[in-house]
């Protein structure tokens, strides 16, 4: 099944952007700019699927991404660039943020199943998360990794696992924005699900 890596800005309507002519050589790094922050990531060589684009898979995590080769960064310009200082908008961190409606010092409910998505795109499986207990959590997949949450903030962070990095902001019972790495709310939508169970099939 492909999990497709979407970013915010610049890719919601993906599949009408021209492409680069090729995908790059297997093995080769990069660093894609997008939903979540910088991703580091490992082609995997192949065919450019006209419609997907080309594969990645994320380092250090079993995830895979589709991506459009003409928005990838390679990883050594991208080391470079980071290492000059740069400015950015003050924005306020999440951690600092007031608590939205859905922040009312309430746990997040055992079993609860949250769809995702993004605006222009559709479902985002990728950043789709289910609470199985106190301190763990279920991606699409079936797989697990650790979460913290803060419920005077409604901040929720996947810590370990294949979803580890992202992160999410409580705004009402039923729905979490998605943060981007400043701790700013992105487009990306998740509401809870009543119908799907923790352990069955998304």
């Amino acid at each position: 099944m492909k999990i497709l890596g979407l970013p915010l800005i610049g890719m919601a309507m993906f599949a009408g952007q021209a492409l680069a002519a090729s995908c790059p050589a297997a093995g080769e790094r990069y660093v894609i700019k997008g939903f979540t922050g910088d991703t580091p990531v490992k082609a995997t060589g192949g065919e450019l699927d006209p419609k997907w684009g080309c594969r990645f898979l994320v380092e250090d995590s079993s995830r895979e991404l589709w991506w459009n080769p003409a928005d990838i960064v390679p990883a050594a310009a991208a080391k470079a660039a980071a290492s000059k200082p740069a400015t950015r908008p003050a924005t306020k961190p999440a951690s600092q943020s007031s608590p939205g409606p859905g922040n009312s010092g309430k746990a997040l409910a055992i079993g609860s199943v949250w769809e995702c998505t993004l605006p222009g795109v559709g479902l985002f499986t990728g950043a789709y998360f289910g609470i199985v207990d106190g301190s763990t959590y279920r991606d699409f997949d079936g797989r697990t990794g650790r979460y913290t949450f803060d419920a005077g903030t409604g901040v929720l962070r996947l810590t370990t696992g294949s979803s580890r990095g992202l992160t999410y902001k409580r705004e009402t019972a039923r729905n979490f924005r998605v943060l981007d790495d400043a701790g700013a709310i992105t487009g990306g939508n998740c509401v809870y699900n009543a119908s799907k169970r923790i352990d069955g099939r998304w």
